[in-house]
């Protein structure tokens, strides 16, 4: 199969994806946000980074945003640090919402392969992921475990009280072991900077 059949496959996947979104309640760019903000670490739950993720501008990420706090599914809270930003955070009806996802079709997809298929496919995608992401200077997300700034004991190691944990190097906090899986507005792969260095 050629590159551009692959290729093909892979915008019908989305586009099959897409189209099942609209279920009358939220548009597929309304499901995005929810699953951005609930997939979302602490210090990427902002209008912003939404726009970012979803490599649109922040007046359209906006919009999506606005409709779900007008419905409900979505809340704003400051900052603790900064009073200026916002943090979006969903409610209990947008966790609901969730639940009935139309974009666990795919999930359950994906999940019928085996686990040699779905390793193969998640390691091409995430060798596609960074070509794609620099062609159009958009920014990548990823989670802690696989970035440059993550510090302390491994995830494994850090779901006990007592010692270091983990920390972000980044902005000097400690990271909570449940958000160490959390997508990261700020995520660097620690096979670019080491490449590339921190002028990138």
């Amino acid at each position: 199969m050629s590159a551009r059949e692959t290729a093909e496959l892979l915008l019908q996947v989305g586009r099959l994806v897409q189209a099942e979104g609209y279920d009358g309640e939220l548009s597929p760019a309304q499901w995005m946000a929810l699953r951005f903000f609930a997939r979302a670490n602490p210090f990427s739950r902002t209008p912003s980074a939404f726009a970012e993720f979803q490599a649109t501008t922040r007046g359209t990420a906006t919009q999506a945003i606005k409709a779900l706090e007008a419905g409900g599914y979505l809340v704003r809270q400051p900052f603790k640090t900064d009073g200026r930003s916002v943090s979006l955070r969903l409610t209990s009806k947008g966790k609901k919402a969730l639940a009935r996802d139309p974009f666990e079709v795919l999930v359950r997809a994906v999940d019928s392969l085996d686990a040699t298929e779905r390793t193969a496919i998640r390691r091409a995608l995430h060798q596609v992921l960074p070509t794609l992401a620099a062609s159009g200077a958009h920014r990548r997300f990823g989670v802690c475990q696989d970035c440059t700034y993550l510090g302390g004991e491994t995830c494994s190691s850090s779901t006990s009280t007592n010692g270091p944990g983990l920390e972000c190097l980044l902005f000097g906090v400690p990271i909570e072991p449940a958000d160490s899986g959390l997508l990261c507005v700020h995520f660097q792969p620690t096979s670019e900077h080491r490449d590339s260095g921190h002028g990138e």
